[in-house]
Order: C-alpha cells, then sequence, then structure tokens
C-alpha cells in the first residue's frame, strides 16, 4: 500500500438507507458501517452519487454525514461527497461537513454550465480557499459533460487543496496522462469498478467502489494484489467479481446496490424520484449472484 498520499485503499462509496416513508434511517446505516469498519473499510464516503446526495436537501445530508461520522468513530477516513453545480452551494455543503467533524470532501466537476478548464480551476479554487478540509477531485465526465485536461489536473495538485482524484473518465490515455503528471502530488483513486486493477497498473492507489458494500475484503484482496505487482492474480480475482460489477450497474445505481445489500440481510429501503425500485428481472438476477459471493468473503478474513 502507498504511504506517499492520505487516501489509498478500498473506499467504499455507501448509500444512504431509508425507511418505508422514505426518510433517512441512521440505524441500518451504522449497521452497514460496522460491517464495513471490520472488513479495514479504508475510508467511508457517504452521500455521493450513491448516497443520492441531489435527492436530499441540505439538512438531510448533513444527517447522513453527521451520523457516519458518529457511526465510524475516529475508525476510519469519513469523506463526504459534494454533488453541487454551483460554487456557492458546494462551499455551504462542504463547510457544514467539515464543522460536523469530515476532515476531507469529494467535489464533482461543476456541471451544467460546462465551464473552460480556466472555470474548472477558479471554481475549485474558490473552495480550497474557503473549506479547510483535503479535497478529493471527483471526474465523471459521463455524467457531467466536463471532461479535465491532464494539465488541469496537474494545476489543481498545485495550486489548491486537492489531494486525490476520483478517476471516472473512460478515455484511458487521459487516465494514463493524468497518472504520469499527478501521481507523485495526489491520490489516483479508480472509480471506474470494471477495470480497477488496469487503473492500478497506471498509478491508482485505490478506488473509490460502491460493490464495495456487499464484497469488501474480495475488494480489498483485488487491490492488494495489484498494488503488489501480481496483476495477473488480481485480474483473475477481478473477473470473478465481474458479474455482480456488471448487475449492481445494470440499472441507475443505487438501486441494483440496495436491492443486493438486502438480500444480505440488511433492509436499506428503496430510492428517491426519479430513480426506480430494481426491476424484477435484475432482482432475481442478483438474487442469483449475490448469495454466493458474499459466501466467500470468509475466505479473505
Amino acid at each position: 500500500m502507498s504511504t506517499r498520499h492520505k487516501y489509498t485503499g478500498i473506499l467504499t462509496s455507501v448509500p444512504t438507507p431509508f425507511d418505508s416513508h422514505g426518510q433517512f434511517n441512521a440505524t441500518v446505516l451504522r449497521r452497514l458501517i460496522d460491517r464495513l469498519v471490520d472488513a479495514q473499510a479504508d475510508a467511508i464516503v457517504p452521500i455521493g452519487g450513491t448516497g443520492e446526495y441531489i435527492s436530499l436537501t441540505f439538512r438531510e445530508r448533513l444527517e447522513v454525514v453527521q451520523s457516519t461520522l458518529d457511526a465510524v468513530d475516529g475508525r476510519c477516513p469519513v469523506i463526504p461527497g459534494i454533488i453541487s453545480a454551483g460554487i456557492n452551494d458546494a462551499i455551504e455543503n462542504a463547510k457544514a461537513y467539515v464543522e460536523a467533524g469530515a476532515k476531507a470532501v469529494m467535489v464533482v466537476t461543476p456541471y451544467y454550465y460546462r465551464p473552460t478548464q480556466e472555470g474548472v480551476l477558479d471554481y475549485y479554487k474558490h473552495l480550497s480557499d474557503k473549506v479547510d478540509a483535503d479535497i478529493i477531485l471527483y471526474e465523471i465526465p459521463y455524467r457531467t459533460g466536463v471532461s479535465l485536461h491532464y494539465d488541469t489536473v496537474d494545476r489543481l495538485a498545485d495550486m489548491t487543496r486537492v489531494v486525490g482524484i476520483k478517476a471516472c473518465n473512460s478515455d484511458l490515455a487521459q487516465q494514463m496522462r493524468v497518472a504520469e503528471k499527478s501521481a507523485s502530488k495526489m491520490a489516483i483513486l479508480s472509480g471506474e469498478e470494471d477495470v480497477l486493477p488496469l487503473h492500478v497498473a497506471m498509478g491508482a492507489v485505490g478506488g473509490i467502489i460502491s460493490s464495495s458494500n456487499l464484497v469488501p475484503r474480495q475488494w480489498k484482496r483485488v487491490l492488494d494484489l495489484a498494488l503488489d505487482g501480481r496483476l495477473e492474480e488480481s485480474i483473475a480475482l477481478h473477473a470473478t467479481l465481474r458479474p455482480l460489477i456488471d448487475a449492481v450497474f445494470a440499472e441507475p445505481n443505487p438501486a441494483p446496490l440496495k436491492t443486493a445489500l438486502t438480500l444480505t440481510g440488511l433492509d436499506i429501503g428503496g430510492v428517491l424520484p426519479p430513480l426506480l425500485p430494481t426491476s424484477s428481472a435484475l432482482q432475481q438476477r442478483l438474487a442469483q449472484i449475490v448469495p454466493a459471493l458474499v459466501e466467500k468473503e470468509s475466505a479473505y478474513v
């Protein structure tokens, strides 16, 4: 495992549990977090895309973050996500999370406006100047419409509090250039679950993963093998997870993930509009995949 960066390993992006009335369920979140911490999660990432940030109010987001911090109780970092397009909303949320006790935030590139590279730099510079926390850059152009040039990423490492990037750019040449220029300055964290071993070969030191809610120990082993240079073994183990990865992203996240967690005995509830419940066909598919993979977790204790 890299010792050069503060945030490495398998950082798990957790869904927000709801009760039957669509209200946040803190008790179920604590049970999920206890599972993950017991499995040696390297960090917990609440209220990102997996946590349905956009569907929650400011008050609800803050309640989820505070409950996450309370449940983790200092056992690993908590890195709340911020999926806001506007700078003032992003700063307001980030300040609230830091006041609650978070030491870092994961901030998506500003979307809708489709800013220039200089606009992106200015956005993160404003955030960095106003918020006393580490920043994980979250680039996911197939959702935001904003792709970062590798020079922009490198300048962010020099000009702001950005100490890592959740890399969800499907352009692997771009990802390689980012790693070549900036891997010594920031933690490259894969956000693409289906190619994590490849990202490690390119310079990643971990990943921000959502299916690790289900099989955290197997994901940790995939990463450790890759970091140890045993790429062939990492890819082979990763291949056994591919049916799960394909299934939990077959419909909009996090509905399939929540269905899968329910199959493990953790009733995490449904999703908020405009998301829909998992289709019956995918429910049946997950029922065939999840139990066997979860049972394998005991082999990696």
